[in-house]
């Protein structure tokens, strides 16, 4: 895919969403803002860093049950914020 080209589109939406990484998701719920999401996946701005591969379970009003996504990046923003693309699981 080349450098800027998405192959569904983007919705904004600013929404709390919470997460859990997995395999322990009753270990330990954190909460992001979500920015946009696609058909393919979920951009999100949370307050700790996540690792690429990493598979979490994100619930939203957006979907009718909890999604398995995995990250895809995730980048510093300062202020002990980070903005991670996630891509859902098939």
């Amino acid at each position: 895919m080349e450098s800027g080209k998405r192959k569904y589109s983007r919705c904004d939406f600013s929404q709390i969403i919470m997460y859990s990484l997995l395999p322990h998701i009753d270990d330990n719920v954190s909460t992001g803002l979500l920015h946009d999401f696609s058909y393919s996946g979920l951009c999100i701005t949370a307050h700790h860093p996540v690792q690429e591969g990493q598979e979490i379970l994100v619930q939203s009003s957006l979907m009718s049950k909890s999604t398995t996504a995995v990250v895809r990046w995730c980048s510093n923003m300062g202020n002990s914020t980070y903005k991670v693309g996630l891509e859902f699981k098939n």
